[in-house]
């Protein structure tokens, strides 16, 4: 139960830095995440999307909703299935992917969070 109760932690500090992520770049980790699986520039079904970010089709689905509304992605269908999506980063994506990588993104609460975490769970396992 102790490994439970200690993940709080963590989440708290990844609540936290998702909240200031969000406030700063005006979009989710979600969408940053789709961000990521779209800048190198191809077209990518929303199955590859998915397994990229790791995440359900229709969560996936309401994440490109929210940044096609933004203006940061283009959906088009493919010419060789007209059944098949396919999106990409349109350029206000990515001058967004640019802007983001250009900044720094302090992860050092939630690292220290999760490397506190990590040492308890190998001293407790060196216990038992």
């Amino acid at each position: 139960m102790e490994p439970i109760c200690a993940l709080k932690d963590i989440y708290k500090a990844l609540y936290q830095f998702e909240k200031q992520f969000s406030d700063e770049y005006e979009i989710t980790i979600n969408e940053a995440m789709l961000l990521c699986c779209l800048k190198d520039g191809k077209d990518t079904t929303v199955s590859c999307i998915c397994e990229y970010i790791g995440l359900s089709l229709p969560r996936v689905s309401k994440i490109i909703t929210s940044m096609e509304k933004k203006g940061f992605v283009r959906r088009s269908i493919a010419k060789d299935d007209h059944r098949k999506m396919l999106f990409k980063l349109s350029n206000a994506g990515k001058e967004k992917v640019q802007i983001m990588q250009q900044s720094h993104l302090d992860i050092s609460k939630l690292r220290e969070c999760m490397e506190t975490f990590i040492v308890k769970e190998e001293e407790s396992l060196n216990i038992e």
